[in-house]
Protein backbone atom coordinates (compact mmCIF):
# COMPACT_ATOMS: atom_id res chain seq x y z
CA UNK A 1 0.00 0.00 0.00
CA UNK A 2 2.86 2.37 0.80
CA UNK A 3 4.41 1.60 -2.59
CA UNK A 4 1.07 2.19 -4.29
CA UNK A 5 0.60 5.55 -2.53
CA UNK A 6 4.07 6.76 -3.42
CA UNK A 7 3.68 5.82 -7.07
CA UNK A 8 0.33 7.58 -7.28
CA UNK A 9 1.83 10.68 -5.67
CA UNK A 10 4.47 10.69 -8.41
CA UNK A 11 1.83 10.08 -11.07
CA UNK A 12 -0.32 13.01 -9.93
CA UNK A 13 2.73 15.23 -9.61
CA UNK A 14 3.67 14.56 -13.24
CA UNK A 15 0.06 14.89 -14.36
CA UNK A 16 -0.45 18.29 -12.75
CA UNK A 17 3.03 19.66 -13.40
CA UNK A 18 2.88 22.95 -15.28
CA UNK A 19 -0.89 23.35 -14.94
CA UNK A 20 -2.63 26.51 -13.75
CA UNK A 21 -1.89 27.16 -10.09
CA UNK A 22 0.96 24.64 -10.10
CA UNK A 23 3.55 27.05 -8.70
CA UNK A 24 1.21 28.17 -5.92
CA UNK A 25 0.32 24.58 -5.02
CA UNK A 26 3.92 23.39 -4.77
CA UNK A 27 4.82 26.47 -2.74
CA UNK A 28 2.02 25.88 -0.25
CA UNK A 29 2.97 22.21 0.08
CA UNK A 30 6.69 23.01 0.11
CA UNK A 31 7.01 20.25 -2.49
CA UNK A 32 10.26 19.90 -4.43
CA UNK A 33 11.32 17.84 -7.43
CA UNK A 34 13.95 15.97 -5.41
CA UNK A 35 11.22 14.76 -3.04
CA UNK A 36 9.27 13.28 -5.94
CA UNK A 37 12.42 11.54 -7.17
CA UNK A 38 12.90 10.16 -3.66
CA UNK A 39 9.27 8.94 -3.63
CA UNK A 40 9.89 7.03 -6.85
CA UNK A 41 13.16 5.56 -5.65
CA UNK A 42 11.61 4.46 -2.35
CA UNK A 43 8.69 2.81 -4.17
CA UNK A 44 11.06 0.95 -6.48
CA UNK A 45 13.03 -0.42 -3.52
CA UNK A 46 9.98 -1.76 -1.68
CA UNK A 47 9.10 -5.44 -1.98
CA UNK A 48 6.46 -7.86 -0.77
CA UNK A 49 7.81 -11.06 0.83
CA UNK A 50 7.00 -14.22 -1.13
CA UNK A 51 7.65 -17.85 -0.25
CA UNK A 52 8.29 -19.93 -3.37
CA UNK A 53 7.61 -23.24 -1.64
CA UNK A 54 4.25 -22.35 -0.13
CA UNK A 55 3.49 -19.80 -2.86
CA UNK A 56 2.13 -17.30 -0.35
CA UNK A 57 2.97 -13.84 0.94
CA UNK A 58 4.34 -14.21 4.50
CA UNK A 59 3.16 -11.74 7.12
CA UNK A 60 6.76 -10.52 7.40
CA UNK A 61 10.31 -11.69 6.69
CA UNK A 62 10.53 -13.91 9.78
CA UNK A 63 6.95 -15.15 10.04
CA UNK A 64 7.50 -18.58 8.50
CA UNK A 65 10.52 -19.22 10.72
CA UNK A 66 8.31 -19.16 13.82
CA UNK A 67 6.73 -22.21 15.42
CA UNK A 68 3.15 -23.11 14.65
CA UNK A 69 0.57 -23.13 17.42
CA UNK A 70 -2.26 -25.67 17.21
CA UNK A 71 -5.32 -23.55 17.93
CA UNK A 72 -7.47 -26.66 18.37
CA UNK A 73 -5.60 -27.50 21.58
CA UNK A 74 -6.43 -24.17 23.23
CA UNK A 75 -9.64 -24.08 25.34
CA UNK A 76 -12.30 -21.71 24.03
CA UNK A 77 -12.35 -19.80 27.31
CA UNK A 78 -8.76 -18.71 26.60
CA UNK A 79 -9.84 -16.55 23.67
CA UNK A 80 -9.15 -13.72 22.92
CA UNK A 81 -5.58 -14.95 23.31
CA UNK A 82 -4.13 -11.53 24.13
CA UNK A 83 -6.18 -11.51 27.33
CA UNK A 84 -4.71 -14.81 28.51
CA UNK A 85 -1.22 -15.09 26.99
CA UNK A 86 1.70 -12.68 27.06
CA UNK A 87 2.29 -10.92 23.72
CA UNK A 88 5.92 -12.09 23.65
CA UNK A 89 4.67 -15.69 23.73
CA UNK A 90 2.17 -15.14 20.93
CA UNK A 91 4.62 -13.19 18.78
CA UNK A 92 6.96 -16.19 18.72
CA UNK A 93 4.35 -18.27 16.90
CA UNK A 94 2.65 -18.29 13.53
CA UNK A 95 -0.64 -16.90 14.70
CA UNK A 96 -2.87 -14.04 13.53
CA UNK A 97 -5.69 -12.40 15.43
CA UNK A 98 -7.29 -11.04 12.25
CA UNK A 99 -7.13 -10.94 8.47
CA UNK A 100 -3.83 -9.15 7.76
CA UNK A 101 -2.31 -10.55 4.57
CA UNK A 102 -5.81 -11.24 3.26
CA UNK A 103 -6.74 -7.63 3.92
CA UNK A 104 -3.77 -6.59 1.79
CA UNK A 105 -4.94 -8.94 -0.96
CA UNK A 106 -8.41 -7.43 -0.75
CA UNK A 107 -7.14 -3.86 -1.04
CA UNK A 108 -4.50 -4.64 -3.69
CA UNK A 109 -5.95 -7.69 -5.45
CA UNK A 110 -4.53 -6.72 -8.84
CA UNK A 111 -1.00 -6.85 -7.41
CA UNK A 112 -1.02 -10.63 -6.85
CA UNK A 113 -1.95 -13.72 -8.83
CA UNK A 114 -5.09 -15.75 -8.22
CA UNK A 115 -2.90 -18.65 -7.08
CA UNK A 116 -1.05 -16.57 -4.49
CA UNK A 117 -4.26 -15.14 -3.03
CA UNK A 118 -5.90 -18.57 -2.85
CA UNK A 119 -2.85 -20.17 -1.23
CA UNK A 120 -2.62 -17.30 1.26
CA UNK A 121 -6.30 -17.68 2.13
CA UNK A 122 -5.93 -21.38 2.88
CA UNK A 123 -2.69 -20.91 4.82
CA UNK A 124 -3.84 -18.06 7.04
CA UNK A 125 -7.33 -19.42 7.58
CA UNK A 126 -6.04 -22.20 9.84
CA UNK A 127 -3.87 -19.90 11.98
CA UNK A 128 -6.24 -16.94 12.40
CA UNK A 129 -8.12 -16.64 15.70
CA UNK A 130 -10.52 -13.86 14.59
CA UNK A 131 -10.08 -12.22 17.99
CA UNK A 132 -10.71 -8.96 16.16
CA UNK A 133 -14.33 -8.26 15.24
CA UNK A 134 -13.08 -6.97 11.87
CA UNK A 135 -11.68 -10.31 10.71
CA UNK A 136 -14.65 -12.45 9.65
CA UNK A 137 -15.87 -9.85 7.14
CA UNK A 138 -12.58 -9.82 5.22
CA UNK A 139 -12.48 -13.61 5.14
CA UNK A 140 -16.03 -13.51 3.77
CA UNK A 141 -15.11 -11.00 1.06
CA UNK A 142 -12.02 -12.94 -0.01
CA UNK A 143 -13.79 -16.31 0.07
CA UNK A 144 -16.38 -14.85 -2.30
CA UNK A 145 -13.67 -13.30 -4.46
CA UNK A 146 -11.81 -16.62 -4.73
CA UNK A 147 -14.80 -18.74 -5.70
CA UNK A 148 -15.80 -20.23 -2.32
CA UNK A 149 -19.43 -19.06 -1.97
CA UNK A 150 -20.47 -21.41 0.84
CA UNK A 151 -17.46 -20.46 2.93
CA UNK A 152 -18.12 -16.79 2.16
CA UNK A 153 -21.66 -17.12 3.49
CA UNK A 154 -20.49 -18.98 6.59
CA UNK A 155 -18.07 -16.16 7.43
CA UNK A 156 -20.78 -13.60 6.67
CA UNK A 157 -23.07 -15.25 9.21
CA UNK A 158 -20.33 -15.03 11.82
CA UNK A 159 -19.80 -11.32 11.23
CA UNK A 160 -23.53 -10.52 10.96
CA UNK A 161 -24.39 -12.37 14.18
CA UNK A 162 -21.39 -11.21 16.17
CA UNK A 163 -23.39 -9.08 18.61
CA UNK A 164 -26.72 -10.86 18.19
CA UNK A 165 -25.14 -14.04 19.55
CA UNK A 166 -22.42 -12.36 21.66
CA UNK A 167 -19.79 -14.15 19.61
CA UNK A 168 -16.87 -12.46 21.37
CA UNK A 169 -18.54 -12.60 24.78
CA UNK A 170 -18.18 -8.84 25.27
CA UNK A 171 -21.31 -7.34 23.72
CA UNK A 172 -22.36 -6.26 27.22
CA UNK A 173 -19.56 -3.68 26.98
CA UNK A 174 -21.04 -2.23 23.79
CA UNK A 175 -21.81 -3.31 20.24
CA UNK A 176 -19.06 -3.57 17.61
CA UNK A 177 -20.00 -0.57 15.47
CA UNK A 178 -17.07 -0.91 13.05
CA UNK A 179 -18.13 -4.49 12.36
CA UNK A 180 -21.42 -3.16 11.01
CA UNK A 181 -19.35 -1.67 8.21
CA UNK A 182 -17.83 -5.11 7.79
CA UNK A 183 -21.33 -6.55 7.30
CA UNK A 184 -21.89 -4.04 4.50
CA UNK A 185 -18.55 -4.88 2.92
CA UNK A 186 -19.27 -8.62 3.00
CA UNK A 187 -22.47 -8.04 1.02
CA UNK A 188 -21.32 -5.35 -1.42
CA UNK A 189 -17.66 -6.28 -1.98
CA UNK A 190 -18.17 -9.99 -1.34
CA UNK A 191 -21.48 -11.23 -2.76
CA UNK A 192 -21.88 -8.15 -4.96
CA UNK A 193 -18.35 -8.45 -6.33
CA UNK A 194 -18.04 -4.65 -6.26
CA UNK A 195 -14.66 -3.12 -7.02
CA UNK A 196 -13.80 0.48 -7.79
CA UNK A 197 -10.87 0.61 -10.18
CA UNK A 198 -9.18 3.33 -12.18
CA UNK A 199 -11.47 2.52 -15.12
CA UNK A 200 -14.64 2.72 -13.03
CA UNK A 201 -17.13 0.38 -11.35
CA UNK A 202 -16.79 -3.40 -11.58
CA UNK A 203 -19.53 -5.78 -10.43
CA UNK A 204 -19.91 -9.57 -10.38
CA UNK A 205 -23.02 -10.20 -8.25
CA UNK A 206 -23.62 -13.67 -6.81
CA UNK A 207 -26.52 -14.92 -4.74
CA UNK A 208 -25.82 -16.91 -1.55
CA UNK A 209 -27.77 -20.18 -1.59
CA UNK A 210 -30.07 -19.37 1.38
CA UNK A 211 -31.12 -15.99 -0.07
CA UNK A 212 -33.72 -15.13 -2.70
CA UNK A 213 -32.23 -11.72 -3.41
CA UNK A 214 -30.63 -8.56 -2.05
CA UNK A 215 -29.95 -4.99 -3.13
CA UNK A 216 -27.63 -2.10 -2.41
CA UNK A 217 -26.93 1.39 -3.68
CA UNK A 218 -23.75 3.02 -4.94
CA UNK A 219 -22.87 6.70 -5.19
CA UNK A 220 -20.18 7.35 -7.79
CA UNK A 221 -19.05 10.75 -9.09
CA UNK A 222 -22.48 12.28 -8.57
CA UNK A 223 -24.44 9.31 -9.92
CA UNK A 224 -26.65 7.16 -7.69
CA UNK A 225 -27.00 3.54 -8.78
CA UNK A 226 -29.30 0.81 -7.44
CA UNK A 227 -28.09 -2.79 -7.75
CA UNK A 228 -30.71 -5.51 -7.25
CA UNK A 229 -29.67 -9.16 -7.39
CA UNK A 230 -32.13 -12.02 -7.89
CA UNK A 231 -31.97 -15.76 -8.57
CA UNK A 232 -31.37 -15.45 -12.32
CA UNK A 233 -30.49 -11.85 -13.03
CA UNK A 234 -29.26 -8.58 -11.64
CA UNK A 235 -30.88 -5.23 -12.35
CA UNK A 236 -28.98 -1.95 -12.37
CA UNK A 237 -30.92 1.30 -12.24
CA UNK A 238 -29.53 4.81 -12.57
CA UNK A 239 -31.52 6.76 -9.98
CA UNK A 240 -29.81 10.10 -10.52
CA UNK A 241 -26.80 11.67 -12.18
CA UNK A 242 -25.06 11.10 -15.50
CA UNK A 243 -24.82 7.83 -17.43
CA UNK A 244 -21.92 5.65 -16.32
CA UNK A 245 -19.76 2.92 -17.80
CA UNK A 246 -20.01 -0.18 -15.64
CA UNK A 247 -18.31 -3.54 -16.08
CA UNK A 248 -20.49 -6.49 -15.03
CA UNK A 249 -19.19 -10.07 -15.27
CA UNK A 250 -16.26 -8.74 -17.32
CA UNK A 251 -18.62 -7.17 -19.88
CA UNK A 252 -18.71 -3.38 -20.26
CA UNK A 253 -22.07 -1.58 -20.32
CA UNK A 254 -23.28 2.01 -20.35
CA UNK A 255 -25.91 2.53 -17.65
CA UNK A 256 -28.28 5.25 -18.85
CA UNK A 257 -31.53 4.10 -17.23
CA UNK A 258 -32.06 0.39 -16.43
CA UNK A 259 -29.96 -2.65 -17.27
CA UNK A 260 -31.13 -6.24 -16.76
CA UNK A 261 -28.27 -8.72 -16.89
CA UNK A 262 -28.52 -12.51 -16.72
CA UNK A 263 -26.28 -13.97 -14.06
CA UNK A 264 -23.82 -16.71 -15.06
CA UNK A 265 -24.62 -20.16 -13.64
CA UNK A 266 -21.65 -20.02 -11.26
CA UNK A 267 -22.54 -19.03 -7.71
CA UNK A 268 -19.68 -16.77 -6.73
CA UNK A 269 -19.18 -13.38 -5.16
CA UNK A 270 -16.13 -12.07 -6.97
CA UNK A 271 -14.79 -11.46 -10.46
CA UNK A 272 -15.17 -14.41 -12.83
CA UNK A 273 -11.97 -16.39 -12.36
CA UNK A 274 -12.40 -19.72 -14.05
CA UNK A 275 -13.82 -22.06 -11.42
CA UNK A 276 -14.88 -22.71 -7.87
CA UNK A 277 -12.27 -23.34 -5.20
CA UNK A 278 -14.75 -24.58 -2.62
CA UNK A 279 -13.37 -27.36 -0.43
Amino acid sequence: VAQYNLRWAVKFYRLLQGSDGWADLTARLDLREDEIVAFQEAANLMYLPYDHQLKINPQDDSFLQKRELDLATIPRDKFPLLLHYHPLYLYRHQICKQADTLMAHFIMEDAQSEETMLNSFRYYERITTHDSSLSYCIFSVMAARLGMPDKAFAYYQLTARLDLEDGHRNTSDGIHVANMGGNYMAVVYGFGGFRLKEEGIYLAPALPRPWTGYSFKLSYEGSRIMVKVGPDQCILRLESGDARKITVYDQEYVLEDILTITRPPQVRGGPINGGSHEV
